[in-house]
């Protein structure tokens, strides 16, 4: 599990950094100069009990995407290829499998700190260099280390849901932004409470728009230059909040969390101040369709999470193999 801390020893937003020769808004040394789990550490085994008492009628909500959902992939990447393979030539009846080109960002992911790092740092989360960025067991902030401690309380804010119902209409497949206040309004019409340790689902709408769009419209979509997507608002209040809250991760159903495109020189973009300042894991492309009927359903947007990322030394990204559990 991750290491136990003391919440009320953690600095607030406005005293980051902790140390003059920490970058400006970075969470670098509070949990230790050699920490790689980030916000993570805010997902406590009280925090995994609290969870589950939260499962009261034993309904399962897969929040993965189908692997090749997107047709043609987002991002320009390669399709994974299926492959069945046989072991009747040795006698059995049986067969296995494997996935070639498997992309592990390809649809619903978590984004893990050594996906992206600062320009002007030249490091990612904690200070950590890319020369220690590689395969195998000893490359820094790997996703093997996620293994076994993204579980805990989330809640769902569907703040897609709450505009369009609020008569404020959003294009989710254009680049248009969701601000914080309108994150915080669905928070307060829905009951919504972002206790420490919370996991975020944020919905946007952009997975429902993709999925009824035409086969011709996500072939349009699948460049890094034709896709434009919605998101959430790149603002140093929006991380701060997020930090105040200790929210443990923030995941979505669009492409990038924030608005795609975003401007890579930007040192505000969230990737920047999420990933690599706070260490704060981001998912995205998450499938919340289900969910978000159930909970509008029901007006209960708290349940456990349990997501258990891939189990691969020196890995970058995962898929989020999460289920919320009601």
């Amino acid at each position: 599990m991750p290491t136990k801390i003391d919440l009320n020893k953690v600095p607030r937003f406005a005293e980051l950094p902790i140390k003059p020769d920490k970058p400006k808004e970075s969470s670098w040394g509070v949990f230790g100069d050699d920490d790689e789990l980030g916000c993570l550490n805010f997902l406590t085994p009280q925090g995994i009990v609290d969870a589950a008492r939260l499962v009261r009628k034993g309904s399962v909500f897969r929040l993965d995407t189908k692997i090749n959902y997107a047709n043609p992939p987002l991002f320009a990447r390669r399709p994974a290829k299926h492959n069945i393979m046989s072991f009747e030539s040795f006698g059995l009846l049986g067969f296995d499998d494997s996935l070639d080109s498997y992309n592990t960002q390809e649809g619903s992911q978590w984004d893990g700190l050594a996906h992206v790092g600062s320009p002007r740092y030249k490091a990612f989360y904690n200070g950590v260099k890319s020369s220690e960025i590689k395969d195998g067991p000893t490359g820094r902030l790997s996703i093997h280390k996620w293994a076994n401690k993204f579980v805990g309380r989330a809640v769902l804010l569907d703040a897609f849901r709450y505009r369009i119902s609020h008569g404020r209409t959003i294009d989710p497949l254009k680049s248009e932004k969701y601000s914080l206040d309108d994150l915080k309004e669905t928070a307060v019409a829905d009951g919504v409470e972002l206790k420490p340790g919370t996991i975020l689902l944020i919905r946007t709408g952009w997975m429902q728009a993709y999925l009824a769009a035409s086969p011709e419209d996500k072939a349009a979509m699948a460049p890094l230059e034709g896709l434009k997507a919605c998101g959430i608002e790149d603002s140093s209040a929006m991380v701060e909040w997020f930090w105040d809250h200790r929210v443990a991760a923030v995941g979505t159903d669009c492409p990038a969390v924030e608005p795609w495109p975003w401007d890579f020189k930007n040192e505000g973009a969230l990737h920047y101040r999420t990933l690599c300042l706070l260490g704060l894991p981001i998912g995205e492309q998450f499938n919340l369709e289900e969910l978000a009927a159930d909970c509008a359903a029901d007006k209960r947007y708290e349940f456990m999470l349990v997501s258990v990322p891939m189990n691969l030394e020196g890995g970058i990204a995962s898929p989020p193999n999460a289920v919320a559990i009601k």
